[in-house]
């Protein structure tokens, strides 16, 4: 066991990037000091592994594991590592309740992302993750993949009302909000904190010198095992509640504010 090096474990959506979807000079001089020093970067997310990866890219450090869609998927640059399909019944479920409260359905396998129509829904998901789904006339037709996630968009009190829903019913699913409007599903053996686990272990860093920042409700687990939870300013109060240390904004310099306090980047 290796008990110099860090693990750092970045949630991406309101972490890692800005309100406006960039990454700041200061994160990115800092995480890369803190790779140069010998310290892992990974990447915790909703988005698919095409998004995440193209993020990892445009931080320019080349040893970068990223975990994908929940921890359905642990990725790098151009291979898949780990993967956790969901049970196709509960997929069907769940779509089919989603159609019948007119709520906009994506299926996510693999590198894939597909819809029935475009919405408004799937245009601004598509502006975020850069990249365009394709578009079947049934996502649970026999000819689809299996699915890796199942997000379900809507506005937020429905997606609330839908949530519960899921809740009420005995499914072998993992539910969470990345934001009040997306539902996120992924099998019930799925979820970012055992993702992390699985990567710790597969780089020898003990939970103990994990380092972990989140803002979302789907980042709560990461950052309450964590060595160091670490919350953004602009956190959901559940994160901030099991974090260690609440630093800035994801807007203000947050990560490199924290790595600072933490001893791990000069001033």
């Amino acid at each position: 066991m290796d008990n110099k090096r860090k693990l750092l474990v970045f949630d991406v959506d309101g972490t890692l990037l800005t309100s406006s979807h960039t990454i700041l000079p200061s994160t990115k001089q800092a995480l890369a000091a803190v790779a140069a020093d010998g310290h892992h970067i990974v990447l915790a997310t909703a988005r698919p592994p095409r998004s995440v990866v193209a993020i990892a890219d445009r931080l320019g450090i080349d040893s970068t594991i990223s975990i994908a869609l929940n921890g359905a998927i642990i990725v790098t640059r151009n291979k898949i590592l780990r993967e956790t399909p969901m049970n196709r019944d509960a997929v069907k479920k769940v779509i089919e309740e989603a159609r019948r409260r007119n709520l906009h359905a994506n299926l996510m396998s693999g590198w894939e992302w597909f819809v029935e129509a475009s919405s408004k829904w799937s245009e601004q998901e598509a502006a975020i993750v850069n990249f365009q789904p394709r578009m079947v006339e049934d996502l649970l037709g026999h000819s689809m993949p299996e699915a890796h996630k199942v997000l379900i968009m809507g506005d937020a009190e429905e997606i609330a009302s839908y949530r519960h829903w899921i809740d009420a019913q005995d499914l072998p699913v993992y539910v969470s909000f990345s934001k009040p409007t997306y539902c996120e599903i992924v099998d019930q053996l799925v979820s970012k904190g055992r993702a992390v686990k699985q990567v710790a272990e597969m780089l020898d860093v003990s939970l103990e010198n994990l380092i972990a920042f989140g803002d979302g409700e789907n980042d709560s687990e990461i950052v309450a095992m964590a060595g160091v939870g670490v919350a953004m300013g602009n956190a959901m109060p559940q994160v901030r509640e099991v974090a260690d240390l609440v630093t800035k904004s994801n807007d203000d310099d947050g990560i490199y504010h924290a790595l600072r306090e933490l001893g791990l980047v000069a001033e």
